[in-house]
Parts: structure tokens; sequence; C-alpha cells
């Protein structure tokens, strides 16, 4: 078995005695451990060594647990470390089953907050060497296999964006969907899972074009029933290609069927109505609105005033959601263009196109 290359740990813990023992068990186990007894000294410690993990007691001098995990949780330079909280049998007790366990949410649903910043495990304080010796290998497991997600992740993401920059007239495509689809996610008071599905569609729904020659992609020619065949396989190339990745199956559906239409006559499933999966629907008013806007070969782009006018006809034909074009329409849109401005991402100027 492949021995797992030993971490960096912080414990924070002001039970001197737990400390003593816990630093010396696993630096026995070649881990490099820092240790200290408040949250403030923790904070500094964050500030300038780069952790894997971190032990946090679950009462501390000047705060507690449940608070500097939130504040770690809640940083994103820091929310990637593993967070493990340190009880011991009067605080187990007083903990509810939801505390300890975390409740998921749905679609409609706002993820409560302690869900989304609850401690990654609880270890007991008074568990054996051995015990706090695979709990922390655990964690620093889970913690090495995010992290390779994240670089696969940003590995494909770079590849998509690469794609895209060939093609000036379409430069920015991915993030304006991204930021676009997290708005209309938030109005539509999604989830945090669903709106982290919504920004990976942004990057990769069109992935599967990278495999589609570039002639054909530009064609301003009537396309022939072939061309069309390989055009809308794109679709199903670009869920292929994100397939093997476990974090990526979300947002597999919407790679899939964004290109679907409630009366059926959409590719490349042909599905229907509730058919098609809720984030596909939400991802395809998005998809359809920034495509409208961005020059194509077979006509110009459109103004902001046309493509909601195109929207409507199309909604009113039964091809989108209705009650999700209504609300893109009244809460993302006003200021929108601004709101991109301000994050630096702009429609591409009327000389690159």
């Amino acid at each position: 078995m492949e021995a797992q290359r030993p971490g960096d740990i912080l414990i924070v813990e002001d039970d001197s005695a737990f400390l003593s023992s816990a630093c010396l068990t696993l630096t026995r186990c070649r881990h490099g451990v820092v240790s200290c007894s408040s949250a403030e000294e923790a904070h500094n410690h964050l500030q300038r060594i780069p952790f894997d993990l971190i032990l946090i007691g679950h009462s501390l001098p000047d705060s507690d647990g449940a608070s500097l995990c939130q504040a770690i949780k809640s940083d994103a330079n820091l929310q990637s470390i593993s967070v493990g909280m340190l009880i011991d049998a009067a605080s187990e007790a007083a903990m509810t089953p939801d505390s300890l366990t975390g409740t998921g949410t749905g679609f409609g649903k706002e993820t409560r907050t302690s869900d989304v910043f609850a401690p990654d495990d609880y270890i007991r304080k008074d568990a054996s060497a051995s015990e706090l010796i695979m709990r922390v290998r655990s964690l620093l497991r889970v913690r090495r296999y995010l992290e390779e997600i994240q670089n696969t992740i940003g590995a494909l993401t770079s590849f998509a964006e690469g794609a895209e920059e060939q093609d000036k007239r379409a430069r920015g495509h991915c993030k304006r969907l991204a930021i676009i689809a997290i708005e209309l996610g938030s109005v539509l008071k999604l989830d945090d899972w669903s709106l982290t599905t919504l920004e990976r569609a942004g990057y990769l729904h069109d992935i599967g074009k990278t495999c589609i020659p570039g002639a054909l992609l530009q064609k301003a020619q009537p396309l022939s029933p072939r061309e069309m065949q390989i055009i809308q396989s794109h679709c199903v190339v670009g869920e292929k290609l994100c397939r093997g990745i476990a974090a990526l199956n979300p947002a597999l559906p919407v790679i899939r069927h964004h290109h679907e239409r409630l009366d059926g006559s959409g590719y490349p499933d042909g599905l229907k109505g509730e058919e098609i999966p809720i984030l596909a629907q939400v991802f395809s008013i998005v998809d359809i609105y920034e495509s409208l806007r961005l020059w194509r070969p077979y006509r110009p782009p459109l103004t902001e005033t046309h493509t909601i006018q195109v929207m409507t006809q199309e909604v009113d034909k039964g091809y989108w959601n209705r009650k999700i074009f209504d609300l893109f329409q009244t809460h993302v849109l006003p200021g929108l263009d601004g709101r991109l401005m301000s994050q630096q991402i702009q429609w591409p100027r009327e000389g690159e196109i």
C-alpha cells in the first residue's frame, strides 16, 4: 500500500495535556505540527503557513471552535483546508444530530450556514493514539483528493477558455455565462451546490466543441444535415469528456441537455417539459441570451432589447421555462452590463466583430 505523504497540521486547543499528547503522536508520524491555544494565534499562523489540516478545540479562551471553523470555511484562501473539531464527552452530548452530520438542501431551498461552514469531522479528545492517527490520515486524504479534483477541473476550464480565446468575437463568453448563471440561480434561491454546478457548466458546457473542426463552427452558409449532426454532437462529447471526474457529475446533465427545449424540439435527446433537468432549464435561459448577444457567422450580434424580444417569442412558442425567463428579465437583466463591466468583463467591441 502506498504510504501517505505527511501533512502540515495546526492544532488549536487550550487543553495542554491533550495538546502535548497529540503533538507527540502526530510528530512521530512525521507530520509537521504547529500548536496554539487561541483563535487569535491561529489566525496569525494561518496568514503565514499553508496548512493541510486544522484541528480546533470546541471551546477556546477567546472564541469557540465553531466560530473559528466558520471563519476558515468562509475565507476563499483557506476554505479548501480540512478542519477537524476536537470534542469531549460533554460537548458531544450537547450537540444535535444535525450539527454532527449536516443536512443538505434541494432546489428552491437556501443552504443553512451551519451546513456550509461545518467541520469535516469530529474527533473525540479521549480517542486512542491509533484512532487519532487514522482520523488525521482520512482528513488529509480528503484534502488531497479535493486538491486533485480542483486541479483537474482547473485544467479543463483553462482548456475551454483557451479554445474560446481563439475567437476574439466570443472572448469572455465562459466567464460571462458563469457569472450570469450564478446571478439567476441566486434569484431562484438555489443552494450552494447548484450554484457551483451552474458556474462549472458556464465554463464547460461547450467543451465538446473543441473536438469539432473550426471551419465547421465558423461556416456562414446553411449547414447540411450531416454537418448539423456533427455540431449538435458537442453536448454528448462534452459530457463524455467530463464524465470521469466525480466532482463534475452534477454538471453533466447541464452539459448534455442545455440545448433541449420544453416542446421536445431540442437536442441531443429531444426531452420535453419536466424531463429536462431543472438546472439545464436555468442554464438554457442564460446560454440563449448570451448566444444572441454574440456574433455568429450567419448574423450580427443582437442588442439587449432585440434579444429579449426574440426570447419572449421563443417562450411563447414553448421553448423555454416562462417562470425562469420572467425572473431573469426582471431581476438579473437590469444593470447586468454595468455589473459585468465592474468586473472588467465586457461584450466584444464592434471593432472585434
